[in-house]
């Protein structure tokens, strides 16, 4: 490999290392934040689908104000809610499952709004719902593989053979 070729791979291998060290970091949060600025800043990256840092800023929340109970769910239940958008079903299901549980079992469940509750069994129905529908898909690819392999086709009541 002639020295040419050595030194564009390099500066190509660095220049790759910076795009992808810098797509991970995260923008320090001020220490002068207030509560809702972290609400604020967390909405603001979720309506640019930017999950991570919402759930960053969910986090840097709940450890610096874990004694506000009414906020504190709140960010809870949109960590969950961030895990089910990104597809990360068992966290998102853990997170509404402990939500849930707090509802029913925490001495502060008094100060929770009931909304989070409701929330959080809805996102449960829905990741049984996209279990359920990704389920169908994958028998009903497995029934037109069977079918091609033994020289049949699938049809449904009024649709066109598959093929």
């Amino acid at each position: 490999m002639s020295r040419r070729l050595i030194i564009i791979y390099t500066w190509i291998s660095l220049l790759m290392i910076l795009l992808v060290s810098c797509a991970s970091t995260y923008e320090r949060v001020n220490p002068q934040w207030t509560e809702e600025m972290f609400f604020k800043n967390a909405q603001e990256a979720m309506d640019e689908n930017r999950y991570k840092t919402a759930l960053y800023y969910y986090e840097v929340f709940l450890v610096r104000y874990p004694e506000n109970h009414q906020r504190v769910i709140a960010a809870e239940y949109e960590r969950a809610f961030i895990n089910y958008k990104m597809g990360n079903y068992k966290e998102a299901t853990r997170g509404y499952e402990a939500i849930i549980l707090k509802y029913d079992e925490s001495p502060y469940a008094m100060l929770y709004h009931p909304r989070f509750r409701h929330l959080c069994e809805i996102g449960m129905l829905n990741i049984e719902k996209q279990k359920a529908v990704g389920n169908h898909l994958f028998w009903r690819i497995k029934e037109k593989e069977w079918a091609e392999e033994h020289g049949e086709s699938l049809t449904d009541s009024g649709e066109e053979p598959l093929t």
